[in-house]
């Protein structure tokens, strides 16, 4: 069943005080506490819960916010700026009915639709009822581009007090309302399209094929020590929960034990293990012939939406037995895709397994999209996926999703000259030359899976010898990207590599590793806009 996501009403109190001089400030977030209806359809033979089945009120050990994490907003121009703070409480701490919650950040106090807090429950035959948090998503508005604020996370007491009756509460009454709260965090909205933040570069991390494995954990580690990073990409099969969401926590709490999580935007792609179709232990269950797709994506995360997501059910027909999609599914919007824009880059985040077919709504939206990019504002335009467009490797080679992506993505990537189309799916490392059709190409975009964060690091070669577009191979090391912006004509791209994947590897490190960062590529990358107005040996000037 779709779950209908509203759109946020947002109140805003201002005193004399502007946002703009409570920079740094303490700011408490919160949302407006309320239950979506779960669900009663997902991938396995569904057992609808009933009120009684819910954790009992109260028997949390721990009840605080938890999982907080950021997305860009909708809202980014040379004047104004948002972020959406996204985080969750178990229902087994409150009735949400006499709970309520609120964004404050300085003077500014945004309330939240109470219809758009989710939550769903699964079943399956050889696993307990699993009912999920309770997922709060608030976007807060009205942000000035390039600066840094602080926010908190918080629970209240539910009172009849209007927003600004809350406002002129002195400390000791609002202290008396909080049930719980989280740690104060910060982040920095993204600097306004076309400028870039003062005196130093742009710096975007890139990861792929995540999971909660050792690999993962030790490339999370890495990143967090990594405090440049201004973004995330994160290229899809974020957890591997394969329908088992006690591992959607897990993967939550995994990524919440650093700092980053709730101080760097992250932006995703849907992969296929997210679909939550895949059934670890034998072939899927459905009902009535058909599945519910991305229950948990698009409950746990909000991205900066064209609309609510619109999700049917999706036909039995529409997978291989193992619950591999084999052809496209019924989910458009919401999480599937949308774009953003971070200073001078603009980025269009696709769905593999919604239709792109010429005439479809994702296909038009691309069009429109690509056609709308400012390249003297944005110079830079890439693209985020899951599945590749190009591979050099034997898994996945002859996919639809890869081949169908070639003959109608890719003639539009050409002649709009995106710089990079970023993907995973495959459990390697890959960059190419600049390229486009299958030939290299300075004026094509240079492609890259980075699909080896965690989960595994060994797809095999399709053969020995690299493509002659290939530049880069690898299956025997795990790691992450990073995509550095200087300036309009040259950015410098990384691969950081974080593990070793030794011959029958099994989750233990190879003695001879260097836990260190380490860089395994490394190269310059001149915007192709401009690779027919300049020599490749030109000295770089930076933007800063």
């Amino acid at each position: 069943m779709e779950q209908k996501h509203h759109n946020i009403i947002r109140t805003m109190i201002r005193r004399r005080t502007t946002l703009a001089s409570t920079l740094i400030q303490l700011a408490c977030c919160v949302v407006i506490s309320s239950h979506v209806a779960p669900s009663n359809h997902n991938v396995q033979r569904e057992v609808i819960l009933q009120p009684e089945d819910r954790p009992p009120v109260g028997t949390a050990q721990v009840c605080r916010p938890r999982h907080v994490h950021l997305s860009i907003g909708r809202t980014q121009n040379t004047t104004h700026s948002s972020m959406t703070v996204s985080f969750s409480i178990s229902p087994a701490c409150i009735d949400e009915t006499s709970a309520v919650g609120a964004v404050r950040v300085g003077d500014v106090m945004i309330e939240g639709d109470p219809n758009d807090v989710v939550s769903y429950n699964a079943s399956r035959s050889d696993h307990n009822h699993y009912y999920s948090d309770l997922y709060y998503h608030i976007e807060i508005d009205d942000l000035q581009p390039g600066r840094k604020y602080s926010y908190q996370c918080l629970l209240l007491q539910k009172e009849e007090s209007s927003i600004q009756q809350y406002l002129r509460q002195d400390r000791e009454v609002l202290n008396e309302r909080i049930i719980s709260r989280s740690n104060i965090s910060t982040f920095h909205t993204p600097p306004a399209p076309g400028q870039w933040p003062q005196d130093r570069s742009i710096k975007f991390a890139v990861m792929g094929d995540l999971a909660t494995k050792p690999h993962s954990r030790e490339t999370i580690w890495h990143l967090d020590r990594d405090k440049s990073i201004d973004c995330i990409l994160l290229a899809g099969d974020i957890s591997y929960a394969n329908n088992h969401h006690h591992i959607w926590d897990e993967w939550m709490d995994m990524m919440s034990a650093h700092d980053f999580f709730s101080s760097t935007p992250v932006q995703i792609a849907l992969g296929n293990h997210d679909l939550d179709t895949v059934h670890r232990s034998g072939p899927i269950e459905a009902i009535d012939g058909s599945l519910e797709i991305g229950l948990a994506y698009e409950s746990r995360f909000r991205m900066p939406q064209i609309q609510p997501p619109v999700r049917e059910l999706a036909s039995l027909n529409l997978f291989r037995r193992n619950g591999q999609p084999n052809d496209f599914l019924p989910y458009e919007f919401g999480n599937a895709y949308y774009s953003f824009t971070f200073g001078p880059s603009k980025h269009i985040v696709l769905s593999s397994y919604t239709s792109f077919r010429e005439g479809s709504l994702q296909y038009e939206w691309l069009l429109s999209e690509l056609q709308s990019v400012d390249r003297s504002a944005t110079p830079w335009l890439i693209v985020m996926l899951h599945c590749p467009l190009y591979t050099t490797f034997q898994t996945h080679h002859k996919e639809m999703f890869t081949t169908e992506a070639q003959a109608i993505l890719e003639p539009l990537f050409v002649e709009y000259t995106v710089n990079f189309v970023v993907a995973g799916h495959i459990h390697a490392y890959m960059r190419t030359h600049p390229m486009a059709f299958s030939r290299r190409d300075p004026r094509g975009p240079v492609h890259i899976i980075q699909g080896n964060g965690g989960r595994q690091a060994n797809d095999l070669y399709y053969s020995d010898a690299a493509e002659e577009w290939v530049d880069v191979r690898d299956h025997s090391m795990y790691g992450y990207g990073k995509l550095e912006l200087f300036n309009n004509t040259h950015a410098m791209w990384k691969w950081v590599k974080t593990g070793f994947n030794a011959e029958g590897e099994g989750g233990i490190h190879d003695q001879r590793f260097d836990a260190d960062l380490n860089l395994h590529d490394e190269i310059w990358i001149t915007n192709q806009l401009y690779v027919e107005e300049m020599g490749v040996n030109e000295n770089v000037e930076l933007a800063f």
